[in-house]
């Protein structure tokens, strides 16, 4: 096992999926693609950059390509070598260039099927022999399976504990997954609900996946990804097929590879998490927590993949981010031990694959590296085709990873990364396998139990760096916090942001957290700034919808404006009072600035404070004031709401 992870207070904690197969050999040491060239000039912009980059590029002979980052005056981008030349000379007269500060060699990774053991295709119907162990929260066919003799099964998600995670981890509150993989047969009966399919992206050929499929046919080129997709989030509780492991985590799938042979190199994949990381600084997803990816090549040279490393890294210190890799298959039938990366770096976590019965499966790759296992063997999964088949492998085995780490995601969406990777580490189970004993030479914690993982979490994590128990908004901040009603921001800080005003999506989103009960509103607002796909689109719809909310006379909802304490106020109202309720009027009157209320606010404000859902606020001179029309802080709607749940208004 790496050097533990939460023992580095800075560093970061990201796993990236590798998946190869033990009858594909990988070429003797690193296929290369060409260069990456970056420059760096302060102030000038990506029209400007690239300009140079591109004069100088030629000048040299080298033929400049695809852009790979761009960002705060330097650049990145992919290049050619000259005719004749060799990837490593290329790499010389680069580095040569005025305006270049970095160039490094453009890595091909593989991804690589897993085992296929010839079992036969299902269309999802349930099996008649099913052997039951207890009642679960998913009451899909497959799911209800604890044998893995009989097919189709969910074996794993018993041998895991998967199903004890599911009702520890009980939340309404959506956590992604990034999958960057060969894509997702987007319209996979068991998959589509659960796929932010509008994102869908390739950054192979920097082009949505739905364009990639009106060139090639497919938005899975192999079915890969929808193998993984299915353990990582199969649409549980839907009386169909299967349950991913993460109980309706959301999927955001990156097609990484090239459509001719199925292969990657550094700049698609630095490409992809740059693509990720935008989509979140544009609050297009939500509380993205995990990259689950499936590829990867052998040999020390990898090591120094500068660019996609410093990826992993940045994602993981700047957004909280863990990336769960697959450890490998081996070659020809027999583990390796040697480096396999981008899973190998200390900041990723590694997947090896178990036996049904718990022991090491033979041909999974061991070394000092991996961090964990899970079960490998005879997965029944969602296939390209639309239906079902069972397949081997570490690809199978790191999505159950990336699942409870969305799980534990739900039950404290405030965990830091390094809480993430301890709570795996410290619960996993020792592995006790005498034919084939790797205590020694292996790095595994064990294996994988997801309901202990969540549990530790729960009893371990430090909650909100920001809240002190000396706080007046300590215990509404906990309550809201505990219940999956409020969480704090997910950069993997632990911060709850106290003092931070909150907006009106996030305002419709916390209720629907508390109130939704995962209900999807029947229809789309008809507001012209919710669009159709958002992370805060269903709340908003469902609030409008049960006229919890109401949008401006514009007809748009607000979405970006900060909430006022007097309009979050009329949403409680709108939806907690009754007719007939006897409200003390005499409160209202009392506050020295009630006559500051907007009129419509009034009624709502009045009853509010009669029921104790707002007191108003504190002054040095002991007074309390309403502040109507002041934005209402994420400190004091913690207070609000549990003031109403525990008064019972709601």
């Amino acid at each position: 096992m790496k050097k533990s992870l939460h023992a580095l207070a800075a560093a970061a904690a990201l796993a990236l999926g590798l998946a190869l197969v033990p009858t594909a050999a990988l070429a003797a040491g690193a296929e290369t693609d060409g260069i990456l060239v970056t420059l760096s000039q302060p102030g000038a912009g990506e029209i400007s950059l690239l300009s140079d980059a591109r004069s100088a590029l030629d000048e040299a002979g080298l033929d400049a390509g695809e852009v790979v980052t761009a960002e705060d005056g330097e650049l990145t981008l992919e290049a050619r070598p000259a005719d004749g030349q060799t990837d490593e000379q290329a790499l010389a007269a680069a580095l040569e260039l005025p305006g270049v500060t970095d160039a490094q060699l453009n890595y091909v990774y593989q991804i690589i099927e897993p085992v296929d053991e010839a079992a036969p295709a299902s269309d999802g119907i349930s099996p008649q022999a099913q052997t039951l162990r207890e009642a679960i929260r998913a009451n899909d066919p497959y799911a209800q399976v604890s044998n893995p003799d009989e097919s189709p099964n969910q074996y794993w998600l018993y041998n895991t504990d998967l199903v004890g995670a599911w009702d520890i981890a009980r939340s309404n509150k959506v956590v992604t997954i990034a999958l960057f993989d060969s894509g997702v047969t987007l319209d996979h009966p068991d998959l589509a609900g659960n796929l932010i399919s509008a994102y869908a992206w390739d950054s192979y050929y920097e082009r949505p996946l739905s364009e990639t499929k009106m060139e090639t046919g497919t938005t899975d080129n192999g079915g890969h990804g929808t193998m993984v997709a299915g353990v990582l989030s199969a649409v549980a509780n839907n009386e169909v097929g299967m349950a991913g492991s993460s109980y309706n985590a959301k999927i955001l799938p990156v097609k990484v590879v090239n459509d001719s042979n199925g292969n990657t190199n550094t700049g698609a994949l630095a490409r992809a998490y740059a693509y990720l990381l935008d989509l979140i600084g544009e609050n297009k997803v939500s509380n993205v927590r995990v990259v689950n990816m499936s590829l990867g090549g052998y040999g020390d040279t990898f090591a120094d993949d500068d660019l996609l490393h410093d990826m992993i890294v940045k994602a993981r210190n700047e957004r909280g981010i863990l990336t769960v890799c697959a450890g490998g298959n081996g070659k020809n039938g027999e583990p390796l031990t040697e480096p396999c990366y981008p899973g190998d770096y200390e900041e990723c976590v590694s997947v090896t694959a178990l036996e049904p019965d718990g022991t090491n499966i033979y041909w999974s790759d061991y070394n000092e590296n991996k961090d964990i296992s899970a079960s490998g063997r005879s997965i029944w999964s969602t296939s390209a085709s639309g239906k079902y088949a069972a397949l081997s492998g570490t690809s199978l085995a790191a999505p159950m990873v990336s699942g409870t780490v969305a799980l534990m995601s739900y039950a404290e969406p405030n965990a830091t990364v390094d809480e993430l990777v301890e709570a795996l580490e410290v619960t996993a189970t020792p592995i006790e396998d005498p034919t084939y004993d790797r205590t020694q030479t292996s790095g595994t914690a064990g294996a994988l139990d997801a309901a202990a993982a969540v549990q530790y979490l729960k009893d371990h994590v430090t909650r909100f760096t920001d809240v002190h128990e000396y706080d007046w908004f300590y215990s509404s901040v906990m309550f809201v916090g505990q219940n999956g009603i409020m969480n704090g921001y997910d950069t993997g800080k632990g911060l709850f942001g106290v003092a931070d005003s909150l907006q009106r999506q996030d305002a419709a989103g916390l209720l629907y957290n508390y109130l939704g009960n995962g209900e999807t509103a029947s229809a789309h607002c008809g507001l012209s700034d919710v669009p159709e796909s958002a992370y805060y689109t269903n709340a908003v719809n469902w609030c409008v919808e049960n006229d919890i909310f109401h949008g401006y006379p514009d007809g748009r909802f607000g979405v970006g404006d900060n909430i006022t304490r007097q309009d979050f106020l009329c949403v409680i109202y709108n939806w907690a009072h009754k007719e007939g309720d006897v409200v003390d009027e005499s409160i209202f009157y009392a506050r020295p600035d009630y006559a500051s209320t907007a009129s419509y606010a009034v009624d709502a404000v009045k009853w509010c404070l009669s029921k104790g859902v707002v007191s108003g606020s504190l002054q040095a001179d002991g007074t309390r004031w309403i502040l109507p029309t002041s934005n209402v802080s994420r400190s004091e709607v913690a207070g609000i709401i549990s003031n109403a749940i525990n008064g019972g208004v709601l």
